[in-house]
């Protein structure tokens, strides 16, 4: 197998194994699944053209092409926004889960529940959790300690379970 088709089977391989996190993982500042599956595309290009090489573990850097791409998408959105001069050309936000009908009032208060995190919060529980990284490697696509990302993804939990445990308590 030459060299190019190396590297395009295991990028595939990253796409089939980590799409599903990475989309979920860009929701955070997207406003729908269309645009942040279409900021894991742009991630997934944008590294396949670059000469670089990412070593034993792509995904953190992965991760953070994804949060660049969406952070694009939004500025991209809000550049429309003004030029258009109307916010009202955004459809309501689409869900982040998909459950059974059985499941969609607890899957409305979890989403909820994760809305009313810290971002920075937020985005390390999502990391560890769906996309499956360990506190370095959190570390390594944030920029900070891994001690930093096992605190906030602490935090994160405990802010989550108070808020669940309050919205029980009213309804």
């Amino acid at each position: 197998m030459m060299r190019e088709e190396m590297v395009q089977a295991n990028w595939e391989q990253l796409y089939d194994e980590h799409a599903a996190a990475l989309v979920l993982y860009a929701r955070q500042w997207v406003t729908s699944v269309s645009d942040a599956e279409d900021a894991v595309q742009d991630a997934f290009v944008r590294l396949l053209k670059s000469a670089r090489t990412f070593g034993d573990r792509p995904v953190p850097i992965l991760y953070q092409a994804v949060k660049w791409a969406a952070l694009d998408k939004v500025r991209q959105r809000e550049r429309v926004g003004r030029r258009e001069e109307t916010a009202a050309c955004f459809g309501p936000a689409e869900t982040l889960f998909e459950c059974s009908l059985e499941g969609a009032e607890r899957r409305e208060q979890i989403e909820g529940a994760l809305h009313g995190l810290a971002a920075d919060q937020r985005e390390v529980l999502v990391l560890h959790i769906w996309g499956n990284l360990s506190f370095r490697e959190i570390g390594l696509t944030l920029g900070i300690s891994q001690n930093t990302a096992a605190s906030r993804y602490r935090y994160a939990l405990k802010n989550l379970g108070a808020i669940l445990n309050k919205q029980e308590l009213i309804a």
